[in-house]
């Protein structure tokens, strides 16, 4: 999974820098280094126990010892075939784009994307031909091939993406050719078993690469941005409810659930940093709504509280936007944006089972942690310390708060 989620930022990242997004580009790269070393096994260095350390020390010498020549021609015998079919298309188009300067063709591309589309309908035919006698080199040169063939064409995806290039006949043929092959190695592959669960994330991410490229070459009127917010939504409520209980995912259920989750966290920092930066439209309180139940229903399924945090500072983010926009200069508005929400949070932690006391003391903080808030922002902005009859109106209602509060925890 750390390799998916960082595949999909790292793209992404790439992704915004060529069309001169440097702040999503940056959001994207930020998001990619932190999820790598939070969860991948880099802090596992700091954090082991002082017992083990002689052990590790120990086992790392060795593997230092074994490592030079033997592990070079292992690494290199595992991933040849795959540099080989890289190595192959390169030059094929290296060849096609030679004779192009020669010879002056009007779309040397669409060349390429019919010798491709040949070669990979020969090697897939020649795959489900031998299928019944499983022999171990043709599917390893059919996955390996399925594999190269879907990097490039994620390339070509995200290289064409927001040009507004009509696709061809052959390139939608070919970019729609690897969904077929990945599936086939995910279905067929006798010889791949366990290691399938690298090849499902691909599929995934190409799914949803070329989702969000026809979607863009079929609305070329509508902003990227927007065509992003809609796939990655729909993609991330499919891949976390539909793909687990289809019977040919079911396998990769778990894979399935942590992409669609993460894709919602992203989803939702990525609407409420538009909202922020812009301005509230018909648009963003679509994705802003589904961004809100999605997380509710993954708190209710899966007991997450990040998505039960992110649903209350979403909420919370959306009280205070329009309290913004619909304010009005009295002190009757100051004190209804004081007391409102927190009271609201307290009041429904009266509503919520003793034995959740996780989810009251979140909500409880996360209420009483607004109030503050609110109160300082009240009295920077109107610096009415001075003006005892407000600050008695509000202490008054601060005790009572806090009396609700303290008896919550005491039912």
């Amino acid at each position: 999974m750390v390799f998916l989620f960082s595949l999909i930022n790292i793209s992404f990242t790439l992704f915004f820098f060529l069309f001169w997004q440097y702040i999503e580009s940056i959001l994207f790269w930020i998001i990619s280094v932190l999820f790598i070393i939070f969860f991948s096994k880099i802090l596992s260095f700091f954090i082991e126990k002082k017992e083990n350390d002689h052990k590790e020390i120990d086992t790392h010498s060795k593997k230092i010892k074994k490592f030079p020549i033997k592990n070079i021609i292992e690494y290199f015998k595992k991933w040849s075939y795959y540099i080989a079919f890289l190595f192959f298309y390169t030059s094929l188009y290296g060849f096609i784009y030679s004779i192009n300067l020669l010879y002056n063709f009007s779309h040397f591309t669409e060349i390429f994307h019919y010798i491709t589309f040949t070669l990979s309908l020969l090697i897939t035919s020649i795959f489900f031909f031998f299928l019944q006698k499983k022999q171990e080199t043709i599917f390893l040169i059919f996955r390996s091939n399925c594999i190269i063939f879907t990097l490039i064409y994620s390339f070509f995806l995200l290289f064409f993406l927001g040009k507004n290039i009509s696709p061809s006949i052959f390139f939608i043929i070919n970019s729609i050719f690897p969904i077929i092959t990945l599936l086939s190695v995910l279905i067929f592959d006798t010889f791949f078993k366990e290691k399938k669960k690298y090849i499902y994330p691909l599929f995934l991410f190409y799914i949803f690469l070329a989702g969000i490229y026809y979607m863009a070459t079929i609305f070329w009127t509508t902003p990227l941005w927007y065509i992003f917010l809609t796939v990655a939504s729909f993609f991330m409520i499919i891949s976390t409810f539909v793909f687990p209980s289809l019977l040919l995912f079911n396998q990769f259920k778990n894979i399935s659930q942590s992409v669609g989750i993460y894709l919602g966290y992203i989803v939702s920092l990525s609407v409420v940093s538009s909202i922020l930066l812009e301005s509230f439209s018909f648009f963003y309180v679509c994705i802003v709504s589904s961004s809100l139940i999605y997380h509710y229903m993954i708190y209710r399924f899966f007991k997450n509280y990040i998505s039960y945090i992110i649903f209350l500072f979403t909420f919370v983010f959306l009280y205070i936007k329009i309290f913004f926009i619909f304010w009005v200069i009295s002190f009757v508005s100051h004190l209804i944006f004081i007391f409102l929400l927190p009271f609201i949070c307290i009041g429904i932690s009266y509503f919520i089972h003793n034995t959740r006391q996780r989810e009251i003391y979140i909500l409880h903080f996360m209420g009483i942690g607004v109030n503050i808030l609110a109160l300082v922002y009240y009295f920077i902005r109107t610096g009415s310390l001075n003006d005892i009859l407000s600050l008695s109106i509000i202490l008054f209602f601060e005790s009572i708060l806090l009396f609700v509060s303290y008896l919550r925890f005491k039912k």
